[in-house]
């Protein structure tokens, strides 16, 4: 098969080719503008839809208790209507689940966009701006498409008003695989634990080889490293 016949040659191939070819997408993505607001839409669009259809079908009343049981177990019963008034209803939590998932997401990709500006910026071969490492994020984040949908199909199976945990928004963290109780101190770090993590860690270092002249050690090592250290924070937080 010739060269040609992998190249890379408009945004929605590159959708696709970034599951299985991505040192592909990421070369062309070097010479492209403007290809990353597909994966944004999609990634934006589709990560917002498993809490929108989690409110819209949980029992909200029994989702408040159970949320104010675990944060707040000391609270007397005065204070614990307060908290109750203040929750808002179900509307209220699918439009936040709306707005606040893209905000959320717009975020963490800045805040990784500046990191990988920053640990390239004095590679010789590295040529790439904040928003070009900013928009990289957004490709990154495209193995997540696979969990939300998994999650969409586990809430569309559930009866309206079923009493289910929030675990099922993240059917790929340990903490869903394994039925880790909520109550866990260890619930955060499994929660944190996800198997397309390791898929984004890998499109990071994929990345990162294509657009600089970091080594394989080196680009994964930077690629993990956020995660590493957020779950290593997490993980002490939960021990001590």
């Amino acid at each position: 098969m010739s060269e040609n016949q992998h190249e890379v040659t408009n945004p929605l191939q590159a959708c696709n080719d970034v599951f299985i070819r991505p040192s592909e997408v990421f070369k062309a993505l070097s010479l492209k503008d403007n290809w990353s607001w597909i994966p944004f839409i999609l990634v934006v669009v589709v990560s917002s839809l498993p809490a929108y259809l989690y409110f819209g079908v949980v029992d909200f009343e029994w989702y408040i208790n159970s949320q104010l049981s675990l944060s707040m177990p000391d609270a007397s019963p005065a204070e614990l209507e307060n908290m109750r008034a203040m929750s808002g209803s179900a509307e209220t939590a699918k439009l936040s689940a709306l707005i606040g998932s893209p905000i959320f997401l717009a975020v963490i990709a800045a805040v990784m966009g500046l990191y990988y500006t920053v640990i390239t910026r004095n590679d010789e071969k590295s040529i790439h701006s904040f928003f070009d490492w900013y928009g990289a994020q957004w490709w990154f984040m495209m193995p997540t498409l696979i969990a939300s949908v998994i999650s969409m199909g586990l809430i569309l199976m559930v009866e309206p008003g079923a009493q289910v945990g929030q675990s099922i928004l993240s059917p790929t963290s340990l903490a869903y695989i394994f039925s880790v109780d909520p109550s866990s101190k260890w619930t955060g770090l499994l929660s944190g634990l996800r198997l397309e993590t390791i898929w984004t860690i890998y499109l990071g270092a994929v990345c990162l080889q294509q657009w600089t002249n970091f080594s394989t050690k080196k680009s994964y090592i930077v690629a993990a490293s956020p995660t590493v250290v957020i779950l290593a924070i997490v993980f002490l937080w939960a021990l001590f």
